[in-house]
């Protein structure tokens, strides 16, 4: 079904921001978007964080969180609802 298919496209993206390196052919990112894939990469493999504890953590709104996973360039960023 979609959901299904949503889900492991998810997967994917988390996947790839994990193991994401940037030797040399980072994308553009801004400050701020850097803080927060940087929390995002620390998250363990099967397990989830909300928009809201990211925020708490980096001292932010949810919203600044959900709208720099929404223009991230690893791909889809529901696997942090």
């Amino acid at each position: 079904d979609t959901y299904s298919l949503q889900r492991e496209k998810n997967k994917t993206a988390i996947a790839t921001m994990a193991t994401a390196s940037f030797d040399g052919d980072e994308p553009s990112l801004t400050p701020f978007q850097t803080r927060v894939y940087d929390v995002v990469r620390t998250i363990p493999k099967g397990f989830v964080r909300s928009y809201g504890s990211i925020a708490q953590e980096l001292q932010t709104s949810a919203r600044a969180v959900g709208t720099a996973m929404g223009r991230n360039p690893f791909g889809p960023s529901d696997h942090v609802p």
